[in-house]
């Protein structure tokens, strides 16, 4: 079974925070900023397979499979963002949820 929007959400919450600990000049990562971390889609607005991420005050919409991002940016965190994306399991994970939003708004 797919994992929920909330559960991805907090599997990216946890990959961040390990990249950002692993980083060998950051000493201290402010846990907080990622406590309202979404995942989402909205096929009502983007009818193209893309992913919505929202951490704290920014936002990018992902085009998938490619990882290009869209609109909007999510600053420092992008590119862990972009890795994460990369890992088959999520993007199967993704794939099941886009089949799924497809099935419901049509």
């Amino acid at each position: 079974m797919a994992k929920s929007f909330n559960e991805l959400g907090q599997n990216l919450k946890e990959y961040i925070i390990d990249c950002h600990s692993n980083y060998k000049g950051l000493k201290n990562v402010a846990v907080e900023r990622y406590n309202n971390l979404k995942v989402s889609m909205e096929p009502e607005i983007y009818q193209t397979f893309h992913l919505v991420i929202r951490i704290g005050i920014s936002e990018a919409v992902i085009i998938m499979p490619e990882g290009c991002i869209f609109t909007g940016t999510l600053g420092m965190d992008e590119r862990y963002v972009q890795r994460w994306l990369q890992n088959a399991y999520i993007q199967q994970e993704l794939n099941s949820h886009w089949r799924n939003c497809q099935l419901y708004s049509a």
